[in-house]
């Protein structure tokens, strides 16, 4: 059994009383002076409020109080009238509202007492309830319903906060109008002393009953549970982040009160400490002595890898590192020598893992820290570097430090994160307001309320980032893929994105990283990426344009004129290439963009391949695999690698049950089908790389532009010393015969390195002009070196 045990978590993201923080992005604990002679003063109730009825009975009451000596105030509600319910809280600070279900229209008396161990406060709420529908007898000649099997789902969670909870729905297990939609959850039933109740009535018990609970985009716990109600019952369980027999996304919850109160308990003592359960110690710089070439950099051949998508190697249905790592000798013969892998720390998200919850942990889908140990030796072993991605802008809403930043607003990490005690309402990133509610204040996240984003400048923060880059290059990871470095640092409305701050941070994380003389470092920055491959920033960056302007070259038939300008920037070798990637605002599948158009995909394929110094190829792009079918955008290109043709599993796994549906071409178009085949897209990749590893020239040196714009003919040439590399691509579906190119070098040899369809002899030499005459094949590919 696997349980998960995340901390205090969705307590944080209530949409509802703020009470404390920080007045902006550097809050900072106050520090009160302390009187010779202390003299104690009662709790202030500062306010004392109904927050919501609703017409099932159910009241919420919330409140505000606050004490000039002391932080950790208990409290207790009473509730008299037509119930009677007596209700203590630890910590009335942090938990500021408590709901109860009442059990008919009244008034109703609530008292709340609060009390800092010696002296106390009261104050009292009439609720007049009126929302409750009257009853209707039933009809004396109407035959009554058959009993129907409910089931009942109780939730425990440390806030108390159920009015904004609900379930998401789904499956044959409940009936079609029971299902419900993310924007529309089934509420809470009742409320029963410290827990809610969700009631469903079921209508097949042999079948999967699915559901979340949630409240807006937060789950808790993080995973879609799900029971047969024959076999686990009808009463579940279910507790504040916590659930057993996880397996990837899915879990279950608990069977019986004893086992989740014993969850819950252990929950609630982990309030304000979660982070004790982490490694954060800090780590001194000891490089190891590397087994990759001295210059492995400079011409790699990258692949980017999904480890959830690549390989299962133990039939649950997910790609994991022992799977990767059987694929190394693929890679291998491929001609790959550098790994670029997407996150492969734990994470909250169950998926694409951009939710760090733990930075020095393995994901657990993927196996252990052996496994990726293993991983690395293995890849080394074949001369192929592993550089992981690292999440810097924001960790996952179930990290232990976001917990205890969020657990009050006077925790020592509470200046990890940006928070606000009133959330601005005119900034505005990518057309929505970025600032999230939690319960201890408003926090900051650039792409959703589960991700919060550190406050990247308090240098604490800066040196937890490096001692976890540390870390893992200790272990011998080769470098990092830096993730959404262009929105690190904000300085309010219209200053979200690339401030000049954001570079300063990069460049603290480099200092850390080139102590290590074979480590390489990468960042994204869609829109300032130029500006972060500089040497005083990340000193590489992917170029975001250039993939766009070779596709729409080749779909063009001729050079587009942005192209000419990529080719000729100065600082290209910084700025690796691609054609695509795991995004889909970065472009769909090549074979779903170019409409499996076989000449222009392996023209595109060319171009960035010998244009970039890192070209960066995403996995399965090799074979020209099509996005998933009945799938949106991200998934669309996240599907398993389609290793051979079985149309169940593609050759991902041993099992049947797979994460995601494949690729939509996986039947015709897989590794099997492709790998032995002299003529497939495998072997033209294949042949690619080679030839970049045996003259590194192609790659490191100097490109000018031979082309202009509206040019037919792609050319370019690379120097290096005295080296010279031409390279030829035919961008028109006709044979261009005797074309002059003029390489601006009279008299000279050049010999044939590769020609996609052998059209022309081994040796060409320039005129007395500086012109070259070559003959291209439809879509065809060359490079001449003197």
């Amino acid at each position: 059994m696997r349980i998960s045990q995340l901390g205090w978590c969705s307590l944080l993201l209530l949409a509802l009383i703020g009470c404390g923080g920080g007045s902006g992005g550097t809050n900072t604990p106050s520090q009160p002076s302390q009187p010779t002679q202390p003299v104690n003063t009662a709790p202030n109730i500062d306010s004392l409020a109904v927050s919501s009825i609703n017409t099932n009975g159910q009241v919420s009451v919330s409140w505000r109080v606050s004490d000039s000596q002391q932080t950790n105030l208990s409290c207790s509600v009473a509730v008299t009238g037509a119930i009677t319910i007596e209700h203590a809280i630890t910590n009335c600070v942090t938990t500021t509202q408590y709901t109860f279900t009442v059990p008919e229209n009244g008034t109703y008396l609530a008292a709340l007492s609060v009390s800092d161990g010696e002296l106390s406060n009261t104050g009292s709420l009439s609720i007049p309830v009126t929302s409750i529908p009257a009853s209707t007898p039933p009809d004396p000649v109407t035959t009554p319903p058959s009993a129907q099997t409910m089931m009942k789902i109780h939730f425990l969670h440390t806030s108390e906060q159920y009015a904004v909870w609900g379930l998401h729905l789904w499956g044959n297990a409940i009936a079609p109008q029971d299902v419900t939609t993310w924007q529309n959850a089934r509420p809470v039933t009742r409320v029963e002393a410290d827990h809610a109740i969700f009631e469903v009535p079921i209508v097949d018990g042999s079948e999967y009953f699915n559901f979340i609970v949630h409240f807006g985009d937060i789950k808790s716990p993080a995973y879609d549970l799900r029971v047969i109600p024959d076999d686990f019952g009808t009463q579940v369980w279910v507790v504040q982040d916590t659930a057993v027999n996880i397996t990837g996304a899915n879990a279950e919850p608990f069977a019986d009160e004893a086992s989740a109160r014993a969850a819950f308990n252990a929950l609630k003592a982990s309030i304000g400490n979660a982070s004790d359960a982490i490694d954060l110690s800090p780590v001194s710089v000891a490089v190891t002595n590397s087994t990759l070439p001295d210059n492995w950099q400079s011409n790699a051949n990258f692949m980017e890898i999904y480890v959830r998508g690549y390989k299962d190697s133990d039939g649950d249905g997910i790609g994991d590192l022992n799977g990767l790592t059987e694929q190394l000798d693929y890679l291998q013969a491929l001609g790959v020598t550098g790994l670029w892998l997407m996150p492969i720390m734990e994470s909250s998200d169950n998926d694409h893992g951009y939710e760090t919850q733990d930075y020095r942990g393995i994901e657990t889908d993927y196996g252990s820290m052996a496994d990726f140990e293993r991983l690395l030796e293995q890849a080394h072993q074949r001369g192929i570097a592993i550089v992981i991605d690292y999440l810097i802008n924001h960790a996952s809403y179930l990290n232990p430090v976001f917990l205890d930043s969020a657990s009050s607003p006077n925790h020592v990490k509470r200046d990890w994160f940006v928070w606000r005690d009133v959330a601005p309402n005119n900034w505005s990133l990518w057309g929505g307001n970025p600032w999230r509610t939690g319960i201890s204040g408003n926090f900051y996240g650039a792409f959703t309320s589960r991700m919060p984003d550190f406050n990247l400048l308090n240098p604490e923060v800066i040196a937890f980032h490096q001692n976890n880059l540390a870390f893992w290059l200790n272990k011998g990871v080769d470098g990092f893929r830096f993730d959404a470095v262009g929105v690190l640092v904000e300085n309010g409305p219209g200053e979200l994105e690339n401030q000049s701050q954001n570079h300063t941070v990069m460049r603290a994380m480099r200092d850390v990283i080139t102590q290590y003389p074979h480590a390489y470092m990468v960042c994204e920055s869609p829109s300032s990426y130029q500006q972060f491959a500089q040497d005083n920033s990340c000193g590489k960056a992917f170029h975001f344009s250039a993939g766009h302007r070779i596709l729409e070259s080749v779909k063009a038939g001729r050079v587009v004129s942005g192209l000419i300008s990529i080719i000729e920037d100065e600082n290209l070798a910084n700025m690796p290439l691609i054609l695509a990637n795991h995004d889909y605002f970065a472009g769909d599948r090549i074979a779903n963009q170019l409409n499996d158009n076989a000449g222009q995909y392996r023209v595109a394929a060319a171009t960035y391949l010998l244009l970039s110094a890192n070209p960066f190829t995403y996995y399965g792009e090799e074979i020209g695999m099509a996005a998933g079918s009945n799938l949106q955008a991200d998934a669309s290109l996240r599907t398993p690698m389609s290793w051979t043709n079985d149309s169940v599993t593609a050759g991902f796994t041993s099992g049947t049950d797979l994460f995601r549906g494949l690729s939509a071409n996986s039947t015709t178009t897989n590794v099997a089908a492709q790998v032995n085949d002299s003529d497939s897209l495998y072997a033209f990749y294949q042949r690619l790389y080679a030839l970049r590893q045996a003259y590194p020239e192609i790659a490191t040196g100097t490109k000018t532009a031979l082309s202009q714009p509206n040019d037919e003919i792609l050319i370019w040439k690379t120097q290096s010393g005295d080296t010279t590399v031409v390279i030829a691509l035919n961008l028109r579906t006709q044979t261009v015969v005797n074309h002059n190119i003029n390489v601006g070098m009279t008299n000279v040899s050049f010999s044939n390195l590769y020609d996609s369809t052998n059209v022309n002899t081994s040796t060409v030499v320039s005129d007395s002009n500086g012109q070259l005459l070559l003959s291209l094949a439809a879509h065809g590919v060359q490079v001449w070196i003197n």
